[in-house]
């Protein structure tokens, strides 16, 4: 009797300890479900960073900018189809229109059949991308930059600190190289997912960080140049968060690869949006 008694305690406790677990489980689930649900009711933000097709003012210009040829033309149509895969509800520009209306006039007579489109990546991917999805139009997030470049340079080969700009330079023509040899010999999505590495982000982000040290403890000439370089890209990234309206926005931003680093640390770092990396939809 004593024995049935015991395996009946035990058989009890095991069906509480179940009832606990499952009720403990049920609960972590929920809480993950909410988790999920909260994250996705974030509007999403995608940085697509390029070297202009159109390459102007910047302080290294690569070789690779012909994009007119048939076997250029169909690597950009494919990579329009990689970018689908990321449903943009939105798409974003920088260049080369300086204004929302005359960007939309010439998206609509594209729609219409009435624009031939430019080498401009805006034109190339956004506009091809935008009608793909049937989108109304697009959006600027564009912000001037005031970026005293060329007067660091000078005070630098003024004050011994030449060594610097080299290094920056040569960095920078390594990255336009690398993304030269990568474009030519595979394909233009190669390349552009190159650039768009967290590692390319960085190794271009590494050059402002080399430009901050020059100057000396009464005049920060280089900090200076580089506290104007961020507060620009505070302000695009403010563009970019007022357009979005709804949670479910998906925003495709389509900019220069130098403000990448910048951008994706501020996206991260706002708890209205989510950074997602283009790079997932690239291959």
């Amino acid at each position: 009797m004593v024995v049935v008694q015991q395996a009946l305690l035990t058989l009890m406790l095991l069906a509480l300890t179940s009832c606990n677990f499952e009720s403990v489980e049920s609960k972590k689930t929920e809480e993950t479900h909410k988790i999920i649900i909260k994250k996705q009711e974030r509007p999403q933000i995608a940085i697509l960073g390029m070297l202009h097709f159109v390459s102007k003012n910047n302080t290294v210009t690569q070789k690779f900018t012909e994009i007119r040829d048939e076997k250029r033309q169909e690597e950009i149509k494919q990579l329009v189809e990689l970018l689908k895969k990321y449903r943009p509800t939105k798409i974003a520009v920088e260049r080369p229109y300086r204004t929302q209306k005359k960007l939309n006039e010439s998206y609509n007579n594209y729609v219409n059949g009435n624009y031939k489109l430019t080498d401009e990546e805006t034109d190339q991917i956004g506009f091809r991308l935008a009608k793909e999805l049937k989108h109304d139009k697009l959006y600027l997030v564009y912000s001037p930059v005031e970026f005293a470049f060329d007067s660091v340079m000078a005070y630098a080969k003024r004050n011994n600190q030449s060594n610097l700009i080299d290094i920056i330079i040569d960095n920078a023509k390594n990255l336009a190289s690398n993304y030269d040899s990568i474009a030519e010999n595979n394909s233009l999505t190669e390349a552009i997912f190159y650039l768009n590495s967290e590692n390319i982000i960085n190794k271009n982000h590494y050059g402002y960080l080399l430009l901050s040290q020059i100057g000396e403890k009464e005049n920060k000439i280089g900090a200076n140049a580089v506290g104007d370089w961020y507060k620009s890209n505070i302000k695009i990234f403010e563009n970019i968060r007022q357009i979005t309206s709804s949670p479910n926005d998906r925003v495709l931003v389509i900019y220069g690869q130098g403000h990448s680093k910048i951008l994706n640390q501020l996206i991260t770092d706002s708890p209205e949006l989510e950074l997602i990396q283009v790079n997932d939809f690239l291959r």
